[in-house]
């Protein structure tokens, strides 16, 4: 029988014999490599070119800045408010000027608490330390003697805390 088959393999003809196969194509996975890498070379590109979509810092303003503002908008009530309320908000606004320029528990204490306290610091000179205790005084004499006070006093009020908030370093 091994006889027969070689026989047959044999006298096949030479027609039949097949042709050589033509070589085989690249693979596509070289296409994918080069094409992700193309894209990767954009988004690196487009992330340092495209605008930065983080908002800038901002600053908080400066407690000086916020007494400013605090005793512009208190300087509009001068002729409308009566002496009592102004002193209460011109106080309270020179008070938490100190505590947060200078870290001294000003808008809790009483007067002479405060006072106490800010004599002990190196924040204030005697003169800013006088200055402050005749300011203090003043508001206390509407706020709490009821002192008959009118626009002037309010207005020296005012003057008194607008100028110490600018002097204060």
């Amino acid at each position: 029988m091994i006889w027969f088959i070689l026989a047959q393999a044999t006298s096949k003809a030479p027609e039949e014999i097949e042709d050589i196969r033509p070589p085989l194509a690249a693979p596509p996975a070289l296409w994918v490599v080069i094409l992700l890498a193309v894209l990767l070379v954009l988004a690196i590109l487009a992330y340092f070119v495209w605008p930065n979509p983080k908002p800038r810092a901002v600053h908080p303003p400066l407690p000086k800045e916020i007494a400013r503002r605090r005793l512009e908008k208190a300087k509009a009530k001068i002729a409308t408010d009566n002496a009592y309320e102004f002193s209460v908000e011109v106080s309270d606004i020179l008070r938490s000027f100190i505590e947060q320029q200078f870290g001294i528990k000003a808008v809790r204490q009483t007067t002479m608490e405060f006072l106490n306290e800010a004599s002990q610091t190196s924040h204030f000179d005697l003169a800013h330390q006088e200055r402050l205790r005749h300011f203090l005084a003043a508001c206390d004499e509407i706020k709490f003697a009821r002192v008959a006070a009118g626009k002037s006093e309010s207005e020296v009020l005012f003057e008194q805390a607008s100028a110490f908030v600018e002097e204060v370093k």
